[in-house]
């Protein structure tokens, strides 16, 4: 295991290997990558951030690398450690029970909301994302699949004309980014899940709001279900 948990440099230098010029500059983009890199699972749970390391790696000075570490650790990624330096949070099966338990409350009660407030070009720009998934899905092509699947998401909540909920549901979301891709690459799952988004179309098409909410709970439980799966195959390294 790196004690640093970035064996290459080069990987915080931002989009096509910009650099940021600056102490804030470089802080955010040492922020934004290793965010990044944690919420897809590239950086496992349990990887350890030594600030002196990985500032002597990343060739920066301490300030903008600490600056980083700290933000991190207040999103609740991060877990400072008794004996210095921090640790990528690991995440306890219970815990992915309840947030994955309270997504489906959120999330459900945000599409039918959406439902009430559903119109002809929203219901025509939700079938669009489903059509590019599903050619996505029949080239293999799991990163764009994983994107859309999030655009599909993100335009239904946003549908509800709720912002604090979609708030609440973009802060959950955003920490289960690494099971999204375990989902969405096991076995029928992909395909399951673009059932699921037709279902919710046919639905919500007819105004059905009791249907919507149980095909969206069903939806995340079931995701829930093969996550848990796959840690306890031992998979994923929560």
């Amino acid at each position: 295991m790196s004690s640093t948990g970035m064996d290459n440099p080069g990987f915080v230098k931002g989009p096509a290997g910009q650099r940021y010029k600056g102490k804030r500059g470089l802080s955010h983009s040492i922020y934004d990558t290793l965010r990044r890199g944690i919420l897809r699972g590239e950086i496992p749970a349990g990887e350890r951030f030594v600030e002196e390391k990985l500032a002597s790696v990343l060739g920066a000075s301490r300030t903008p690398v600490r600056e980083a570490l700290q933000r991190l650790r207040q999103e609740e990624l991060l877990d400072k450690l008794k004996y210095g330096g921090y640790e990528v949070r690991r995440i306890a099966a219970k815990e992915i029970e309840e947030i994955f338990g309270i997504r489906s409350v959120l999330e459900s009660y945000a599409a039918v909301l959406a439902t009430r407030r559903m119109d002809t070009d929203l219901l025509a720009e939700l079938r669009e994302i489903i059509k590019r998934s599903r050619a996505a899905l029949e080239r293999g092509e799991t990163e764009e699949l994983i994107s859309l699947n999030t655009e599909f998401h993100d335009k239904l909540y946003k549908a509800s004309g709720s912002d604090r909920l979609y708030r609440m549901i973009q802060e959950l979301r955003d920490h289960f980014y690494r099971f999204r891709r375990v989902i969405l690459s096991r076995g029928s799952m992909p395909d399951v899940s673009l059932k699921d988004h037709e279902r919710m179309m046919r639905a919500m098409s007819k105004g059905d709001e009791e249907a919507v909410e149980k095909i969206v709970r069903q939806h995340i439980l079931r995701g829930m279900g093969v996550v848990l799966k796959e840690i306890k195959k031992g998979k994923i390294t929560v």
